[in-house]
Formats: structure tokens, sequence, C-alpha cells
């Protein structure tokens, strides 16, 4: 039996449509949510030790949220946020510079071209079905304890398709929205869909990337502009798209992981949290089981 050890801890704050864990967006209440929809990953965070605090995803975020936002250890932009709110200049030099603490984003839309300028165009398809990753870096922390085969894939899945209760009826969601355009500011890819599996066709597959501070973007919206990067990013693509039928995109970003799934989450979190907290990233041997139900 594996030793359950410590995480470390943080204070995090998580950015989305739903103001608490409990408190859907009213859109999404309408659906007939009671919890947020992305509520798994908050829920994940605060059993292993860390402090989450939401905050709204907004149009121009002011230089007073900005300011609370870099007295945290660690952001996380969820899949559960408009990609509208991350394309104006203003927005995108808040996001990419003026924002010094440690970036992770959960979701494509805000990468493309068009909005924050991490990848150098706008194509997005979705998974379509359970996935495993083939790992580029295998010797990142982030991928510890996690087992591999020969060419470096994932024994076992990393995420799934979602069936989620809306208006009272089971409705399938949409998989990973997976960008397939290359890396703008020389980011780094580390894992990707694995080559077997179902998911987008052609273009780089990329699942986990990161970027240092002070790599430059050059995000387009009705202008290329140069955007050097306050401080670490890393991009971890988790959370389902709603669905055709769904609504509202409010419903985007169920938690969608399974197998090693959640300890890659985990072990990616702590990577960022800057030290000495990184310097306690330890492995967890297994995961409570209620983080892994599909809804």
């Amino acid at each position: 039996m594996a030793a359950v050890t410590t995480w470390a801890q943080g204070n995090i704050a998580w950015i989305s449509f739903h103001p608490g864990d409990n408190q859907p967006s009213a859109a999404a209440a309408a659906r007939g949510f009671t919890q947020a929809p992305d509520v798994g990953y908050t829920s994940l965070l605060t059993t292993h030790g860390y402090s989450v605090t939401r905050f709204l995803t907004q149009d121009s975020p002011p230089q007073s949220l900005i300011d609370q936002l870099n007295t945290f250890d660690l952001i996380i932009i969820s899949r559960s946020v408009n990609s509208g709110h991350y394309q104006q200049s203003n927005e995108t030099l808040a996001w990419n510079s003026l924002i010094t603490k440690p970036v992770m984003i959960l979701g494509g839309y805000v990468l493309r071209e068009n909005r924050l300028g991490f990848t150098t165009g706008t194509t997005i398809p979705d998974t379509t079905n359970d996935i495993r990753l083939r790992i580029e870096q295998p010797a990142h922390p982030i991928f510890n304890g996690v087992s591999l085969d020969a060419q470096n894939v994932m024994v076992n899945p990393y995420a799934t398709i979602i069936t989620a209760v809306i208006d009272g009826t089971n409705n399938v969601q949409r998989g990973i929205s997976v960008n397939t355009d290359p890396l703008d500011g020389g980011g780094t890819i580390l894992a990707t869909i694995a080559p077997d599996d179902a998911g987008p066709v052609g273009g780089t597959r990329m699942i986990i990337a990161e970027w240092p501070a002070g790599a430059t973007l050059t995000p387009s919206d009705g202008g290329v502009r140069s955007e050097v990067l306050g401080g670490r990013r890393l991009v971890f693509l988790t959370g389902s798209r709603e669905s055709g039928t769904a609504g509202t995109s409010e419903v985007a970003g169920i938690f969608d992981l399974i197998g090693d799934g959640p300890q890659l989450f985990l072990n990616a979190v702590a990577y960022m949290i800057p030290e000495p907290n990184s310097a306690a990233l330890l492995l967890l041997g297994g995961l409570p089981f209620m983080f892994l139900r599909r809804r």
C-alpha cells in the first residue's frame, strides 16, 4: 500500500464564471447546476491543503484586481471563462505582462492568436473519446509517479468525455478543446495527445506546455503587439466543452480527469507554486474516488 504524503500548500486564485463552489453562475443554475461546473478542480485542491479563492472572469480587469491577484502564489484560469475577456489590448497586457505571479491556464480558447497569443493561429478542435498523453519531457517533475510505456505514452488514461445532467436530462458534453497551431514565444511542449487516441488529427496536439518569465508573445486582435510575460505560464488543458444543446457556454469546464490525470494536475499545481513551497512536491499514492467519478 502506497504511503499518502502531504502536498505543498499555497494560496490559489481561481478565475471562473462561477462565484462560489456552491454558487454557479445564473446561466449555469438555470440549466440545473447547483454547484459550479468546475467545482471538481477547486474541491480537489482544497482537499489537498490549498487555499482557493474564486474571482469572476471579467472584461478589462482593473488595476485593483491585478494587484490583488499578484498577492497569490498561483493564479489558475479555469476552462469555464469567456475567452472574450482575454482579447483586447488592455486585457492581454494585464494577463501576459502585468500579472507577475505564475499562471496556469486550463482552457484552449484563451490561448489563441486572437486572444492571449500563446499559439500562432485559432484552430481548436475537440477530443472525441478518452485520451492518454505522450510525454515529450519525461524527466519533468509534472510527470513524477506516472507510468509510461516504451514510447513515453501514459499507461493509464488522462481524461474522458463527460455526461452532465442539464435540464434534468443526461447530456453528453464535448471533449477538451485542443490548440493544434504552433506555439508562440518559444513555449516548450511537455505533453501531447497519444498518437493512437481519439482527438484532433495533425498539428501539435498540445495538452501541456510551459513558458518562462520574459518570453514574448504576439497576440493579434486588429493589430499585432508584443508582450513580455511577467511570470511563468503553464498550459494544462482540461475541462469539458459544452455540448451544442447545453444552451450556454457557462456550463463548460466540468472535471474530466481520470486515471493519472488528477495526479498530473496536482503535480502541475505544486510545480507552479514558487519556492519554498515547490520544493515540497511529493507524490500521492492514490486519489479519492470522489474526484474521479463522472457526472
